[in-house]
């Protein structure tokens, strides 16, 4: 399946990344499957991820403002959600690879490995930003049901720091 945003929109929809290009891409893929997949449910994801998703999408995946009867509201998107996931990916385990002699950091004589202590500090805080932005989506989606009726609410939604409990349908 095709990744909802790609290499250069880390930058643009999160902060700047200049991880080797194929990690940024399986960390997409990853943080896709793993993140947003389970908060959406299948349907809902199976019909985001054709190649031309419907307009109903379009502030869903890119965010903008919309209105429901208390006022406009402002949606950042699950495009935004997933940059940032991914990032948080990178930035935990970006220079880590796996060989045949174990799992190393790259490193060379012109740069020094981030503290471990450093890089899970950078990566709680992308991770909840991401997680912000994915509770938008989903209240979204719960102020939307008719428009996305393939959206089933799980009730709540669960990360490693943070429970964000959704209260409606």
């Amino acid at each position: 399946m095709r990744n909802l945003i790609t290499y250069e929109e880390i930058t643009r929809l999160a902060r700047p990344c200049t991880t080797d290009q194929e990690m940024a891409e399986a960390m997409i893929a990853e943080a896709q499957r793993v993140e947003i997949k389970p908060r959406l449910g299948d349907a809902l994801y199976l019909k985001l991820m054709e190649e031309t998703p419907e307009d109903r999408f379009k502030v869903l995946l890119e965010g903008g403002v919309w209105e429901d009867r208390c006022g406009r509201n402002l949606l950042t998107g699950i495009k935004t959600a997933l940059a940032y996931y991914a990032l948080a990916r990178i930035t935990r385990d970006g220079n880590i690879q796996a060989t045949t002699y174990g799992s190393v950091v790259k490193d060379d004589q012109y740069s020094a490995d981030a503290e471990r202590t450093e890089r899970q500090r950078q990566y709680r805080e992308l991770f909840s930003q991401a997680d912000s932005y994915m509770a938008e989506a989903l209240a979204y989606l719960t102020k939307n049901c008719d428009t996305f009726p393939e959206y089933k609410s799980q009730g709540k939604m669960r990360s490693n720091r943070t429970t964000i409990k959704i209260i409606g349908k």
